[in-house]
């Protein structure tokens, strides 16, 4: 079907009058409502797309995230659904022209913005942004043409919130690269788009006010990638150089909002706003500088839309609309750099790729051979850059506040892991081979393999040709996560282990556990999925981040919450549902699915030696527990220690504080006979479907050796247990992180 065919269709409710837009991977149709006798935008996303359940999942969670925002300077969403391998959304219809049109015609007529009309706009724009941002969301790819003003301009409304990663994954999915507008993208953001914060969008804020202000782009290029890395390496030019009659307060400001480190941004886009108003002296609104000699703009390329500078012409009694969404084709990433993001770390190993793609891409048997020895190297016309990294089973702390300053920071991609070739894809009895493919850029944080989790590579046979035959590439096999491989997760910057899929033994094993309890008994088989285990329990800092957007509530008691020398403490004081909210949050931003571990989950995770195919007594083998693998009743601390301090106790898949520090809540409600009926279970089970008691795991600092053994139980009311020793940590479902 081709996509003017879709013109007279009806989707859902929704009868399509016609089409107002393309660009990239999405295209734009006006629709409308017969029941409403209302008009609508019908945005279609990847259309004829194989069907991918890992994306439709992160679509319909995006989807939801985006209708859940109500606020005047958002767009509204109404619908969602797929649609041909793809997908739509169906949004407010807003009459109007968007920002683009708008700069455009005053940069055609020599008539700039008045420091009154950017307050308006970029004062509206702060606003929605800051919504969102309470509630965990960032849009991404904040630009002219997503700002529309509404037919009497009174009005700034923010479109195509948080579909930049959606359309990440899409292109991903089909064409194998990835985009990000690059005329006001974070450096950051460029250089990995799992990195994008709240402070990624002022960037763009300041972007746009650069623009706004000057006539002229913060920077400019002959191409995507070069746009990419000139933000990353490259200082804009001072404004007060376009205009000089611009106030040096007001530069500065811009100037801060372009700031390469998020930190030294604005906090939140109201404050920017704010402080713009403040450089400008109040009841100014003479223009700043004639822009008769200005050039910029938006990216070109950008599909032309009917009607953006009037309205279309309306089917036979119908209102007239002024056309909404701009679709943007988003550049190709730029490469991580270092920490610092110097330039000729960043392009040196861009422009080295690009020449070997070209080269390879020109000759088919060369680009053949290379193939078989580097499966990640794309050989298409357009890059991605995607440097390797190696995964590792090494228990490592989780970042602290001041390199990881947001929960949106991205430590380490989720999206394609190091990942290790294996015979199978379920748990073996030798480890596998550290084989890496190519992950999404990661920004501070490269994972090192340990010693003693050291695999022994499985030789390949490599078959003899015969005179008549023509050797040819050993086909790729497809590599298989191996036990304990980590990745960072976004948001909150914690680390997570794999923990493959397969049977394992759960409960007390009676003969060789004298302490076992009935709670523990009888000790049955357990067939799980492939799921991540976060390393360890939450932390202070990482909750604060889920209280800062607006999910989630504060702990009961707050002392050790707010006390910033104990950041890196777990948190504590919180109920089952408080635990839940935070893993839900962690879902919305990332995509993935993640939630509160079940009691299965948890027990695997805790005492399954995959190596061995053999059950331990507690974490770290049968060794008895002593102050130097946790903290309990024994080491006499009285109180809680930083998450991670005690490497020495940690699992086969390399998790920590599975024992001591803090209970943890898990998903499961209690069931007395619940272990009793373990033979009738079904694979990945849930716990009993109701009950007045959830279960808690791990033991604390104020308990003994007994209640911290990987299958000791212990119950709680979800609504009122809110103890100095109760914490919580997540896990995330699925072995392809999409």
């Amino acid at each position: 079907m081709t996509a003017d065919s879709l013109v007279g269709q009806t989707i859902g409710v929704y009868e399509v009058v016609d089409k107002i837009g393309q660009g990239g991977m999405a295209e734009v149709y006006r629709g409308f409502h017969p029941a409403l006798r209302r008009y609508v935008a019908i945005k279609f996303l990847g259309r004829s797309l194989r069907a991918d359940p890992d994306l439709s999942r992160r679509f319909q969670l995006e989807a939801q995230a985006i209708a859940s925002l109500r606020h005047p300077n958002i767009i509204q969403v109404f619908d969602f659904g797929p649609y041909e391998g793809g997908y739509y959304l169906v949004m407010e219809y807003v009459e109007g022209a968007d920002l683009r049109a708008e700069v455009a015609r005053r940069r055609a007529d020599g008539r700039p913005f008045t420091p009154d009309e950017i307050l308006d706009i970029l004062g509206q724009v702060a606003d929605g942004l800051d919504y969102a941002h309470r509630r965990g969301i960032v849009h991404r790819d904040v630009k002219p043409g997503n700002i529309l003003l509404t037919a009497d301009e009174r009005q700034a409304i923010l479109t195509d919130f948080g579909l930049a990663m959606l359309l990440d994954r899409i292109s991903q999915i089909s064409r194998g690269h990835t985009f990000g507008t690059p005329e006001y993208i974070a450096p950051e953001q460029a250089m990995d788009s799992r990195a994008a914060s709240p402070q990624s969008d002022i960037y763009s804020l300041g972007g746009l006010l650069y623009e706004m202000v000057t006539g002229r782009l913060p920077f400019e290029a002959e191409s995507a990638i070069s746009l990419a890395l000139k933000h990353i390496g490259e200082d804009p030019t001072p404004p007060r150089r376009y205009a000089p009659q611009l106030p040096e307060a007001v530069e500065a400001v811009i100037l801060r909002a372009l700031a390469k480190e998020p930190d030294d941004r604005f906090a939140t886009a109201r404050e920017m706003v704010d402080a713009l108003r403040q450089a400008w002296s109040s009841g100014v609104s003479q223009p700043i500088i004639s822009w008769a000699q200005g050039v910029g703009g938006e990216a070109t390329g950008e599909p032309s839309i009917p009607g953006r500078d009037g309205p279309p012409t309306p089917p036979p009694d119908r209102p007239a609309f002024q056309d909404n969404p701009s679709d943007p084709e988003m550049s190709t990433e730029a490469s991580a750099g270092d920490a610092r993001r110097r330039l000729v770390w960043v392009g040196l190993p861009i422009i080295l790729l690009i020449g070997l793609s070209i080269f390879l891409a020109a000759k088919p048997d060369l680009g053949s051979w290379a193939a078989s020895f580097f499966p990640g190297l794309a050989l298409t016309s357009t890059l991605t850059s995607t440097p390797t990294s190696v995964s590792s089973r090494t228990p490592t702390p989780i970042p602290t506040p001041s390199s990881s300053p947001s929960p949106w920071t991205t430590v380490a991609s989720g999206g394609a892991l190091a990942q290790a070739q294996t015979p199978t894809a379920t748990e073996t009895s030798t480890p596998a081979p550290t084989e890496t493919l190519t992950p999404t850029p990661t920004a501070t944080y490269t994972p090192t393999p340990t010693p003693t989790h050291t695999p022994t590579p499985t030789p390949t046979e490599t078959p003899t040709p015969t005179p008549t035959d023509t050797p040819r590439p050993t086909p790729t096999p497809t590599p298989t996560l191996a036990p304990g491989e980590t990745v960072a997760r976004p948001a909150d910057g914690m680390l997570m282990h794999f923990v493959p899929g397969g049977p394992f033994l759960m409960g007390a094993d009676e003969e060789n556990d004298p302490e076992a309890n009935s709670r523990e008994k009888p000790q049955h088989e357990v067939t799980l999925s492939p799921f991540w285990m976060d390393e360890t329990e939450v932390s202070n800092a990482q909750y604060r981040h889920c209280v800062r957007a607006g999910v989630c509530s504060e702990p009961a008691k707050t002392g050790a919450y707010s006390d910033t020398t104990l950041s890196e403490h777990p948190v504590v004081f919180v109920t089952w549902a408080q635990a839940n909210d935070y893993c839900a949050w962690l879902a919305v931003e990332t995509g993935w699915d993640v939630r509160l571990p079940t009691e299965a989950q948890w027990e695997k995770a805790a005492s399954w030696d995959p190596a061995s195919g053999a059950k331990r007594l507690y974490p770290w083998g049968g060794e008895a527990p002593d102050g130097t693998r946790l903290n309990y009743l024994g080491t006499r601390l009285g109180r809680t220690s930083p998450v991670g301090q005690y490497p020495g106790g940690a699992s086969a898949y390399g998790i920590l504080d599975m024992a001591g520090n803090v209970w943890e809540w898990v998903a499961d409600w209690y069931g007395r006979d619940y272990y009793s009926a373990a033979d009738d279970l079904p694979s990945d089970p849930l716990g009993p479907a109701q009950g007045t008691q959830k279960v808690m795991r791990g033991g604390s600092y104020g308990y003994g050796s007994r209640y911290v053994r990987t299958t000791h139980r212990e119950v709680a009311n979800p609504e009122q247990a809110k103890g100095g020793g109760l914490g919580f940590r997540c896990v995330v479902n699925g072995e392809r992180l999409p």
